[in-house]
């Protein structure tokens, strides 16, 4: 997966990107592009900090699907978005909970920790792809373990970093890449969001909290004045609908912060049985499925209007 890397010089990045040797120097410093001490760049680096038209390949829309708090449905969302994106586009599912929720429902044997290829600590960091499972066609997974749980403390600064480092080799291999989030802040989740191109906040309706929707609204503000300026809310996402009367009013709610999508996920049993079986959802229930298909349509239309 993924082809060789090209490493240029600070002349040959600048050229690159389309600056002037001054001016791209300034901007490395300023943004901390990874290179701007060694004076040493990744073209694939470069590709996700500047707008260049030398990209490979697919460049993948990566989608962070978070909320801190649990129970709010992201691993849900974050399961069936991707296997909807599946039906027409290359996708990797990265589980990024040391609860691993998704990985259990695929895959029954021990899969190596991401831990060991993300270079956290002093320790040497690995090419990731070795550590992908093929789920279906069009549909691979990076799986979790409980060990991600020891990501807790930022040793360096580039530890915020190392998700957004170890898939940038991957973003020519896929047009959708989906980040199941854990339902917490910290250093795992401001991983997801440096890394991440959008965010998608699922909402539980019988279970709605304003203030969490506050607290995850000025992570995400201080993630893209800090560290990620490319990072776009897509929206909310109203999960386990039963038809309250009060739908309205916890739409106007969560409009304070976020956008809310048109589409809202039904609860449904078909849900829970689909990840008791370890099945897709489409296996088990095809008008549920429906629901998820178009979430994916409303998703890739938010995305075309925002890179446009």
């Amino acid at each position: 997966m993924g082809n060789v890397d090209t490493m240029f010089d600070l002349e040959e990045a600048a050229k690159f990107v389309g600056l002037n040797p001054d001016d791209f120097q300034v901007k490395v410093s300023d943004l901390k592009v990874p290179g701007w001490k060694t004076g040493e760049f990744k073209k694939s680096v470069l590709s996700k900090y500047f707008e260049t038209e030398n990209t490979d390949g697919f460049d993948s829309s990566v989608i962070a699907i978070s909320n801190q708090k649990g129970g709010e449905g992201k691993t849900t969302i974050s399961l069936y978005l991707a296997e909807a994106l599946s039906e027409n586009h290359k996708v990797l599912l990265i589980d990024w909970d040391p609860q691993a929720n998704a990985t259990q429902l695929f895959l029954n044997d021990d899969v190596p920790s991401i831990m060991d290829y993300l270079g956290y600590r002093g320790k040497k960091s690995k090419h990731i792809e070795p550590a992908i499972r093929t789920v279906s066609t069009n549909f691979d997974l990076l799986p979790s373990t409980l060990e991600l749980a020891n990501l807790t403390t930022p040793y360096e600064r580039d530890d915020f970093e190392l998700l957004k480092e170890a898939i940038l080799p991957l973003r020519s291999s896929y047009e959708f890449i989906i980040i199941d989030c854990p339902p917490s802040l910290g250093l795992i989740l401001e991983n997801a969001l440096i890394c991440a191109d959008y965010i998608l906040v699922p909402i539980q309706t019988r279970a709605f909290s304003l203030q969490g929707i506050r607290d995850l609204y000025e992570t995400i503000q201080k993630i893209q004045r800090k560290a990620n300026q490319r990072l776009k809310l897509l929206g909310a996402v109203l999960n386990q609908y039963e038809g309250q009367k009060a739908l309205a009013g916890l739409a106007e709610g969560v409009k304070k912060y976020f956008p809310v999508f048109e589409t809202v996920i039904q609860r449904r049993e078909s849900i829970p049985q689909a990840q008791a079986k370890m099945s897709f959802l489409s296996k088990i229930d095809i008008t549920t499925m429906k629901n998820f298909r178009e979430l994916a349509a409303e998703v890739k239309e938010k995305i075309n209007v925002q890179k446009n």
